[in-house]
């Protein structure tokens, strides 16, 4: 699917007066009342998910709201975007920002989102149920899981297994950026092959991981990991399914995505309202637009994400390659993302340590 005036006015003094005070009590979001625009800042992932989302997304929504702009800044990661946020809570660095499920509850708790008026989001309750928000801040945007990517053109024998991952015959051709969501699901996917409970111990997933890393070609391929399997600079790797579907598209089938015959884990992006931003209703007007059907089913069938609106019928042979498919759904391993919401940056941390640089 393709990319794809100020009228001259005589006013008395006292007319004059009262403009310009109602002026500086008007707030960011009356500014669009006025016949001036509204700009808000969105907070999402670079790459690909940029180029889609603002293709599928931000213009139509643009198109219909021309009173409202929107302006794209890239971030590379969850974390990245919290660190943002919490660098500039006296003046928000955004107003609207993408999220992933595991660390939104850690900015919910802070105060860094807020939460949402079902009135200007009415699109919430179309939401399916791993997208709605308990608590009333940013719901689910879109639905993902986690797949073993390989170079076609390089690797004669394809995965079939996370356990295919230690055999020596891909030993020096690993790409594994796991110092994120990456790892953490990584890990639960590890708990369950092993037998054991993520919630109750996770050495045997580490220990598992240690003995891959001396296989391991990098940790840090740039400019990620999706590149580096098209280039050949590596020849396996994890990533995310969407972007790996995406990148086969892209490559002519250079790229290849995987779903592990154990199963794979669902992984959600959330959209959130930033706190104490004074355009919080146009704001919600773009949160509300983006989990609508109309965009979603735009940039799912685009970027192959799973739809978080239970209205969206994504095409078959699209659906086919999402986690919404009857295969995916078949394979999921049953994670609990609000409990490892805490535990989040100690694994990631264990990871760095034990695994990374042990």
């Amino acid at each position: 699917m393709p990319l794809r005036s100020r009228r001259p006015l005589v006013l008395t003094t006292t007319a004059a007066l009262t403009a310009v005070l109602a002026a500086s009590c008007a707030s960011p979001d009356s500014a669009a009342q006025n016949g001036d625009t509204t700009t808000i800042t969105f907070m999402g992932f670079y790459g690909t998910f940029q180029d889609e989302f603002t293709e599928h997304v931000i213009k139509p929504f643009e198109d219909a709201n021309p009173d409202i702009k929107v302006t794209y800044v890239p971030i590379q990661n969850s974390a990245e975007v919290l660190a943002k946020l919490r660098a500039s809570t006296a003046r928000p660095a955004a107003d609207v920002a993408l999220m992933d499920s595991s660390v939104a509850p850690t900015a919910n708790e802070e105060g860094l989102f807020a939460r949402l008026d079902p009135e200007l989001v009415p699109h919430l309750d179309q939401l399916v149920d791993e997208a709605r928000s308990k608590d009333g801040f940013g719901p689910g945007l879109t639905l993902d899981s986690l797949s073993i990517l390989y170079n076609t053109e390089k690797i004669d024998t394809a995965p079939t297994s996370w356990n295919d991952l230690w055999k020596d015959e891909y030993r020096g051709k690993l790409a594994m950026p796991i110092a994120d969501t990456r790892g953490v699901a990584l890990i639960i996917a590890l708990s369950d092959i092993l037998g054991t409970d993520y919630q109750q111990d996770i050495d045997p997933a580490i220990e598992r991981l240690q003995e891959l890393a001396p296989g391991v070609e990098t940790w840090q391929p740039a400019p990620d990991v999706y590149t580096a399997v098209q280039s050949g600079e590596a020849g396996i790797a994890v990533g995310w399914n969407a972007r790996g579907q995406y990148y086969k598209d892209t490559s002519g089938g250079v790229v290849e995505p995987v779903l592990p015959q154990e199963g794979t884990v669902t992984q959600i992006n959330t959209i959130n309202l930033v706190n104490n931003t004074p355009r919080a209703e146009a704001a919600q007007k773009f949160i509300d637009y983006a989990i609508g059907a109309e965009a979603q089913k735009a940039f799912d069938e685009a970027a192959y994400y799973a739809p978080v609106n239970q209205d969206v019928e994504l095409s078959p042979e699209v659906r086919e390659r999402t986690t919404a498919s009857e295969q995916q759904q078949a394979h999921q391993i049953p994670v609990d993302w609000s409990w490892i919401t805490s535990r989040y940056t100690d694994w990631v941390d264990r990871i760095k340590q034990e695994v990374i640089g042990g």
